[in-house]
């Protein structure tokens, strides 16, 4: 079987920091990406690797996959929604849009297929998205989902035999919970985002507001019973948040930092310190399984030190033994067209995760001149990181 190392689809590239990575060469879409870091493309046997394709100027993304046992590349229009999510078990691919939960094989000869239908009150609420990203109950026998709708967020699960739908809580019209994500060992609490308010006034989406206690509302743990519990972040900052394997703890980004909570204890505490000089600190983060390594995306330093979508950017690789921080890639550059004035309508920031048992990292890269997907091997960061 073939790998992004030696597969005809792939390119190697050399960046200024001695590390090496692959990008994928071949185009089925003008645009193709890594998948959300919360997410793998990969299936578990190393076959099947997904990613996010799209169709300037269409808003929006479908799903192409790389197939390294045939080393064939295609697309799947009919795959476009959100929340897309890889049974790592078989290759299979699930994901949410507004008419239901589908699924469908990486086999080109195979049909979607919808397992589960919306619920009936959150078609009346008019949903806008069924999903941001969707996780598996750790037996694999639900789906979990939020809705977001003019009337508030569901959270809930999908069973997948027979699309039987259990709400565990519903926020407020206006107060919308995103970014929902499964304990990987508990299928009866998952975590939630407060991520914005929507202002009815201007019609835009605010940032929470702070509770009585001025604590920044991010963080909430969702129970299948419906019951709720916030989480204080570190310095009163957080986003980007993962579970480790055990779900133990939950990851953030907080500032210029990688923070853990753990769920028994009540304080959080900083795992590493990244220093971007003149940049916006941490976006996105994740560790291998063991939580001795970390990939992180951030700003790259540059005049303009506002965030905007397609603003340059930069993947780093921190190694928690030896303590040292070292580029996967220096420079995401812009992509010849976009502008602070002007930026991309897609999330094209490099959201760096570990795939394949912690073999490689997938994330999404600009260096070619367009948006690509690319991976690189986690021995050799170990290795340059020593």
């Amino acid at each position: 079987m073939y790998t992004p190392m030696n597969s005809k689809h792939f390119t190697k590239h050399v960046d200024a920091s001695g590390a090496h990575y692959w990008v994928l060469s071949t185009r089925v879409a003008p645009i193709q990406q890594g998948f959300y870091f919360v997410n793998s493309g990969y299936s578990d046997d190393g076959r099947y690797l997904w990613f996010y394709c799209a169709f300037p100027p269409a808003e929006g993304h479908c799903a192409g996959v790389v197939d390294f046992l045939t080393d064939e590349v295609r697309y799947f229009p009919e795959t476009r929604g959100s929340g897309w999510m890889v049974d790592e078990r078989t290759g299979d691919l699930y994901w949410a849009c507004t008419e239901g939960i589908y699924v469908r094989s990486p086999h080109p000869q195979d049909k979607a297929r919808k397992i589960a239908d919306l619920p009936k009150a959150a078609r009346i609420a008019k949903p806008s998205e069924a999903g941001t990203h969707l996780t598996f109950t750790p037996d694999h026998q639900e789906i979990l989902t939020d809705i977001q709708t003019a009337q508030g967020s569901f959270i809930g699960t999908f069973r997948i035999q027979d699309g039987s739908y259990t709400l565990w809580y519903r926020t407020q019209r206006g107060t919308p919970y995103n970014h929902a994500q499964i304990c990987p060992t508990n299928g009866d609490l998952c975590m939630c985002a407060h991520e914005y308010s929507y202002n009815s006034l201007t019609g835009q989406n605010d940032p929470p507001p702070l509770t009585e206690d001025g604590i920044y509302p991010r963080l909430q743990l969702i129970h299948r019973d419906g019951q709720r519990e916030m989480r204080i972040p570190y310095a009163n900052s957080a986003t980007h948040e993962w579970w480790n394997t055990n779900g133990s703890a939950i990851y953030y980004c907080s500032s210029n930092s990688i923070v853990r909570d753990r769920l028994g204890e009540h304080t959080a505490e900083v795992v590493c310190h990244i220093p971007i000089e003149g940049g916006n600190g941490t976006w996105h983060a994740h560790c291998t399984k063991d939580e001795k390594y970390f990939v992180v995306d951030g700003s790259y330093p540059y005049e303009d030190l506002s965030w905007w979508r397609g603003c340059p950017s930069v993947v780093r690789f921190w190694n928690d033994t030896s303590k040292r921080l070292i580029p996967v890639l220096t420079c995401n550059p812009v992509v010849e067209g976009w502008t602070p004035e002007h930026p991309s309508i897609y999330h094209i920031d490099p959201h760096p995760r570990f795939v394949l048992d912690d073999r490689l990292v997938t994330f999404t890269t600009t260096v070619c001149g367009r948006v690509d997907l690319a991976v690189a091997e986690t021995a050799e960061l170990i290795e340059l990181s020593k």
